[in-house]
């Protein structure tokens, strides 16, 4: 199932949060929509596939790379797409990729030690730069 935050005032941004932890996912989800943000959470690769192919897609994935069912959903993405369909933030304590062709794909790859505020601000740079148009003024 698919969890989805309080809409924050401001954004119409979608950001979508797959960690296989709960508490992370948590988390991040409390950060980003105290940035004002909408977020939805997915536990593996089977609810964002869900969440990436359903009515309201993502504006924004940000994935840990050791959620269940990932190789499943990079092998969907891989034959559905010739890169993520939308931006793609790894999060994650992995170091070695596994098909680093389809990750060369990804907007910013961190460390889950970083500070959250540095999340933060990566994902404001991200939406900036992929969505111009619509999130420019996230730049800061």
């Amino acid at each position: 199932m698919i969890v989805t935050g309080n809409r924050a005032m401001g954004s119409d941004c979608n950001i979508l949060v797959a960690d296989r932890n709960r508490h992370v996912r948590e988390f991040l989800r409390r950060e980003l929509e105290g940035e004002g943000y909408r977020v939805k959470m997915a536990r593996d690769g089977r609810e964002v596939w869900e969440a990436m192919t359903g009515g309201d897609p993502p504006h924004l994935l940000i994935l840990d790379l050791e959620i269940p069912y990932v190789e499943e959903l990079v092998d969907k993405i891989q034959r559905s797409y010739s890169a993520p369909p939308v931006p793609l933030i790894v999060h994650s304590f992995r170091e070695k990729i596994a098909d680093e062709s389809w990750l060369a794909h990804a907007a910013a790859f961190l460390e889950k030690r970083e500070d959250p505020a540095h999340l933060k601000e990566v994902v404001a740079e991200v939406l900036a730069r992929h969505y111009r148009d619509r999130f420019g003024y996230l730049s800061r």
